[in-house]
């Protein structure tokens, strides 16, 4: 018991370090390319490390996962650190956003993120489906469902990340009731007023 928790807070501790290194890593490319909103570590930590940890709740059972318009990497990249069995990959059309991904799971070393430097499109081809299609501020749940849907495995979710309750009602009531079943999750990050949009075939 004593080595299972050794182990534990030493997996811990490692994902904390990938993260810190992860923010500075924002913090300095951001200071030329403006790849966030945000220049200082307390919001990028409150704003958007901590309201992507918010998703990792409903995505540890996944294999592959596959993050649209992942932008900085978020959540994509705090999803692979903090879920080395999960194999994540990021789509980013925007170049310099894309190399910025790419650099970062070079410096972070990790083996289970990979970037895809195009936009998720409805004729996109993969080698495999992926688990979970996610996504953070991109577009209406019906807009990332058309672009992304043939990508999605049988089983398969979508797990959209949204903010006003009000603006993911109107989102739903354009989804086919026939086809689509959702939940709305409530996270615990009151500063983002964030919601995970649950989205599965029935």
């Amino acid at each position: 018991m004593r080595r299972h928790n050794q182990i534990k807070n030493k997996n811990k501790n490692k994902k904390n370090e990938l993260t810190k290194i992860f923010v500075e890593e924002i913090l300095k490319f951001n200071k030329a390319h403006n790849i966030v909103g945000r220049f200082s570590e307390k919001e990028i930590n409150l704003l958007d490390i901590l309201d992507c940890q918010s998703i990792l709740p409903y995505t540890s059972s996944a294999k592959r996962v596959l993050d649209i318009g992942s932008g900085a990497g978020l959540p994509g990249l705090i999803i692979a650190i903090h879920q080395p069995q999960t194999e994540v990959t990021m789509s980013e059309k925007n170049k310099k956003k894309a190399y910025f991904i790419k650099k970062t799971i070079r410096t972070l070393e990790l083996t289970n993120a990979n970037i895809l430097d195009e936009a998720v499109t409805p004729t996109l081809i993969t080698e495999s489906k992926f688990d979970i299609v996610t996504a953070r501020a991109l577009a209406s749940a019906l807009k990332i469902i058309k672009m992304s849907k043939h990508l999605l495995s049988k089983e398969g979710k979508f797990l959209l990340m949204k903010g006003a309750i009000e603006k993911i009602n109107e989102e739903v009531a354009q989804l086919e009731n026939n086809t689509y079943s959702y939940t709305i999750h409530k996270t615990k990050n009151k500063e983002t007023n964030r919601h995970i949009l649950e989205i599965t075939k029935k």
